[in-house]
């Protein structure tokens, strides 16, 4: 069939296209893939350009990882009194260096399973620990985890700048640059003869405490162990091997002689480190890495973890008020985030010891604790004086065989004396551990020593005032809970004022549910109190405020700083400044530390120490007045606070009290509260300690001896508090019923 033509002007009917035949695209459709390619290819190339960039800004003043095998050894840093005299220094290296093959195969497990189980495998980076460790530490918020390797740590401690490292502006520099050094570090060292060199450079280098540097020190130090020797007794355990492997992390808090404990069996003298000291604790936790990890079977684990960790006996000190000496190593190491700038920076630490004053006066009356019952008559006339003699003969028998003694400016926070226990070099026993610090690292119950928070609760709450009575009378106060006066007698109504003035328990336990247990828990934490972490979650008790709950007594003595100062709270420190071996300023407290915080009013401070003025006022307490006044070079009274404390079973006693300060806010000297704890070392109770008589008699003779220059000053009162009579019974004002 002929189809007919289309008009002219008119499209005959679309045909399909033929299957293959190629589409007619938009115009411009192909240069929009071209256009993505093209700003995907930048954005590569920018990349990488910024990746090089700052790469090459980290790497470009890295030292040569080849320098890593000529390390100096450290320059020792020197510990400063605030007076001048020097205390001590740190990093004289006591170091023997070893060869891989002369180390045990026991330690080197020890050492890979508690610092960098995958040492033998990874490339000196553990890239799984740095992301388990980034997200442990963005869950906490806060640093908990690390994941230095010890090849990391062996560049930390020989190749990076410790002063750099020190600086928290330049932690995320130091650590990508710590990363790329251990990465080259490897390609230097690699395989396994590199890798045991890099552990061999480590185990010569680290620092395990007790001013032991390097494992050889280390097993020498703590063990007596010639760990290069063949003989059977210096073979290291492997219990001992993990002890010394977990000190790496912090030697000086873990340091074991610290808590070890004086034994005599056989007659031959021990030192045992307790199953609570923190080491034991650390130890365990390397002993279940070990076998988990494969270096010893669950037998060989078994039997370390119930070994004795016995220690050979301290090596000399040649510090000067070495509990002080230690404690401040702790607080240099909390400051530098660290301890190696302290061994091998060449620094000089300033402190707050008022060494020539305070210290030696606290030092002479703290021995008295060790020196009564081993000391004649005579050699104690000698020593402390014919006016002594007479209560130091009171004390004796009464298995009091500890003490200590803290004197701190409340103005300022720095601590001018500190005893950490009596006689730091005398013989060791359970009842007395000469070495162990009771003020900074002791927790122990504070005892009626901590009425006087709970009534500054109370009075800045508005909850009560001096005049309040309260129903001495034994009886329920809480959900079946009382408690006696200390002498079984009730009272009838009593004003706060003589309750805290003759420290009554039932007044005072009442107070508390009055005012609100959880309201005294927060004063004393922003008193600066730190809780016995063994108690704390039982803090919020009834017994509270008869100071069951133990505490460091330094943090205690400081929070009767805030009292005396006003109410403001000035944390106590012994650092005041620290330079570098160039004499730059690592740190200085007058600039750095946190500033006093009110913690209550001034009114409220004046109060409580309004009541304890008068324990040492034969006027006002013709109980305790006369034993507590202190006399004025010119036979005159010093106005002085203080309170006792004594616990259950007579296991602590404790005195503290302070000065007035000088009328000039700005003036600081003076300013002191001094806290003597008496006990002994294992908790075992003292005999007849009714009245803390052994704290406040060595409180008395210490502010007497030390007071000499300081001006008597009277205790200054605040314009708005008022004095006013009030009705005995019902602490009211007085009325036509009531007239008195």
């Amino acid at each position: 069939m002929t189809r007919r033509p289309s008009p002219p002007g008119r499209r005959g009917p679309p045909r399909r296209a033929t299957r293959g035949a190629p589409r007619r695209r938009p115009p411009g459709s192909a240069a929009l893939p071209r256009l993505i390619l093209a700003v995907f290819g930048a954005l590569a190339i920018g990349l990488f350009v910024a990746i090089l960039l700052v790469y090459r800004s980290f790497t470009s003043d890295l030292p040569d990882v080849g320098d890593i095998e000529n390390f100096d050894l450290a320059q020792g840093s020197t510990v400063m009194s605030a007076d001048g005299t020097e205390l001590a220094t740190f990093a004289i290296e006591d170091r023997r260096e070893v060869t891989f093959d002369e180390i045990p195969q026991v330690m080197i497990d020890a050492q890979v399973a508690a610092e960098d189980q995958r040492f033998w495998t990874n490339p000196c980076v553990d890239f799984g620990a740095i992301v388990r460790a980034f997200l442990q530490n963005v869950q906490a918020g806060q640093t908990v985890s690390g994941a230095s390797t010890i090849c990391q740590q062996l560049i930390g401690m020989r190749l990076i700048d410790p002063q750099v490292a020190a600086d928290p502006d330049r932690v995320m520099e130091m650590k990508v640059k710590e990363a790329i050094l251990a990465l080259r570090l490897d390609d230097r060292y690699s395989g396994e003869t590199g890798k045991q060199r890099v552990l061999e450079m480590y185990l010569n280098q680290v620092y395990y405490g007790n001013n032991a540097y390097g494992i050889w020190s280390a097993a020498q130090a703590y063990f007596g162990k010639d760990i290069t020797s063949d003989a059977t007794d210096d073979q290291l355990t492997v219990s001992e091997a993990a002890l010394l492997a977990s000190l790496v992390r912090a030697p000086s808090r873990l340091d074991p002689t610290t808590e070890a404990i004086r034994r005599e069996v056989d007659g031959e003298v021990r030192y045992v480190v307790p199953e609570t000291a923190g080491s034991i604790r650390t130890r365990n936790i390397v002993l279940n890495t070990m076998v988990e990890e494969g270096f010893i079977s669950r037998a060989e684990y078994e039997t370390a973890l119930t070994e004795t960790i016995e220690l050979v006996p301290p090596r000399d000190r040649a510090y000067l008020a070495p509990h002080f000496v230690y404690a401040v190593r702790r607080e240099a190491n909390d400051l530098l985030e660290g301890e190696e700038l302290l061994d091998r920076g060449g620094l000089r630490i300033v402190t707050t010891l008022d060494y020539e004053g305070y210290q030696l006066v606290a030092e002479k009356w703290a021995q008295i604790a060790y020196d009564m019952d081993r000391l004649s008559d005579e050699e104690l006339v000698d020593t402390y004086g014919e006016a002594a003699l007479g209560w130091i003969t009171q004390l004796q028998d009464r298995n009091i065989n500890n003490d200590a003694i803290v004197t701190v400016n409340y103005r300022t926070g720095a601590v001018l004396a500190y005893v950490g226990s009596a006689n730091f070099d005398g013989e060791a026993t359970p009842e007395h551990q000469p070495n162990f610090d009771v003020l900074g690292q002791g927790y122990r119950q504070s005892g009626s020593a901590f009425k006087p928070i709970t009534y500054a609760a109370g009075f800045e709450s508005g909850t009560i005032s001096p005049a309040t009575m309260f129903m001495d009378v034994e009886g329920e106060i809480v959900d079946g809970y009382s408690v006696p006066n200390a002498d079984n007698r009730e009272r009838g109504p009593v004003r706060v004022r003589d309750a805290l003035k003759y420290s009554l328990n039932i007044p005072v336990a009442k107070a508390q549910q009055l005012i609100g247990t959880d309201n005294v828990v927060a004063l004393a934490e922003r008193m600066g109190l730190d809780w016995d972490p063994r108690q704390e979650e039982e803090v919020a008790v009834p017994s509270l405020t008869l100071g069951t709950i133990g505490v460091h007594f330094l943090d205690l003595v400081g929070a009767y700083g805030a009292i005396a100062n006003g109410g403001e709270f000035v944390r106590p420190h012994m650092i005041e400044r620290i330079e570098d071996s160039n004499g730059n300023v690592l740190y200085d407290h007058a600039t750095d530390a946190p500033d006093a915080e009110r913690v209550i009013s001034e009114q409220s401070a004046h109060l409580v120490t309004d009541i304890l003025a008068d324990n040492t006022d034969p006027a006002a307490n013709p109980l305790w007045g006369p034993r507590f006044q202190l006399a004025t070079d010119d036979g005159g009274r010093r106005p002085a606070t203080l309170k006792t404390g004594t616990t259950n079973d007579f296991r602590d006693l404790q005195a503290v009290g302070y000065l007035a300060p000088d009328p000039d806010p700005e003036v600081a000297e003076g300013a002191i509260v001094t806290g003597v704890w008496v006990g002994n070392s294992d908790g075992s109770p003292m005999r007849d300690g009714l009245g803390a008589a052994g704290a406040d008699k060595i409180w008395h003779a210490f502010m007497e001896s030390a007071l000499a220059n300081v001006p008597a000053r009277p205790f200054p009162r605040p314009t708005d508090v008022v004095e006013r009579e009030v009705c005995v019974p019902s602490g009211l004002l007085p009325t036509p019923d009531c007239p008195k």
